[in-house]
């Protein structure tokens, strides 16, 4: 098989696995609470890749282990998950989702000084203008709760990003596994001061909650992520990335089948502003290192 067919053929299974994961997220809140789920899905999957903890990190690695496990459990995740529970637009939560990278860049930008190029500013302004429009729009006023949480879990993902590429010694699997088992007693935490339990496990009455569950965990995360590491091992971050942006798309339309879900055309314009938004921070990332390239 030709390469670039087959690295196609992966990046797109991939942004099709993490679409339906929203829908498949969904269904599984309707019947198991959200932080009762994650602490269940952490458990599932520390247990599935118990083997890539048995060589412990470096005490400088652990650390770092801990801090991006506070980012991508409770905040991300943890986010993530209420705001899924509390909306039917999920098309709208995947796109809010994808400012994670620009979130990073303008923490980049902040914290360590790496000012980014004008049409990376320009793109940043881009996308945050559309968030404005997108939280007042009058036909999804009832979702603004729902995205301003999705907008906050991008934002602990976008820090996620800057911190765990400062786990040096510590293979893209492993940290998954890390960050789960670390997860748990976080999690557990949550469930506890929420009053939540597992006994609502002996109440589920829909065989689709299971099958959400294990879906969650091993399409949407282990095999997810799993592909997603490989990926970015052999091609370059420029020329992957920007399929993410396929996501929110293939949401909307999953959604609309499964939940008939209805989108808006003022809703498709101003994503597509978002969209275009972030297509323009990856472009201006592209051409950086096109251009760091042609000096080496």
């Amino acid at each position: 098989m030709n390469k670039k067919i087959y690295v196609l053929s992966l990046i797109l299974f991939v942004i099709l696995l993490w679409a339906a994961n929203f829908v498949f997220i969904s269904i599984l809140l309707m019947e198991i609470e959200p932080f009762t789920a994650l602490t269940l899905r952490f458990i599932v999957i520390s247990i599935l890749l118990f083997p890539f903890m048995l060589k412990l990190p470096n005490l400088k690695d652990f650390l770092y282990l801990f801090i991006a496990t506070l980012l991508i459990v409770p905040g991300h995740f943890g986010l993530l998950f209420l705001s899924i529970q509390s909306t039917k637009s999920l098309g709208g939560i995947s796109l809010l989702i994808q400012l994670s990278i620009p979130f990073s860049i303008l923490l980049s930008w902040i914290i360590f000084k790496d000012i980014p190029s004008k049409l990376r500013i320009f793109g940043l302004f881009i996308s945050f203008v559309g968030i404005i429009f997108l939280l007042y729009d009058p036909n999804l006023l009832e979702s603004r709760k729902a995205f301003i949480l999705a907008i906050f879990s991008a934002l602990f993902l976008g820090f996620y990003f800057i911190l765990v590429k400062k786990i040096k010694k510590v293979k893209s699997i492993a940290i998954i596994a890390w960050t789960s088992f670390l997860g748990i007693p976080m999690m557990n935490l949550f469930m506890l001061y929420d009053n939540q339990s597992f006994s609502v496990l002996s109440d589920i009455q829909n065989n689709m909650t299971y099958y959400s569950f294990f879906y969650v965990v091993i399409a949407g995360s282990i095999l997810g992520h799993g592909i997603w590491a490989y990926l970015l091992k052999i091609e370059d971050i420029s020329f992957i990335s920007p399929f993410l942006l396929l996501i929110p798309l293939l949401t909307s339309i999953l959604s609309i089948f499964v939940f008939n879900e209805q989108v808006t055309f003022r809703f498709i314009i101003i994503g597509t502003v978002i969209i275009i938004g972030i297509f323009l921070v990856f472009i201006s990332k592209q051409t950086k290192e096109r251009k760091n390239n042609e000096y080496s």
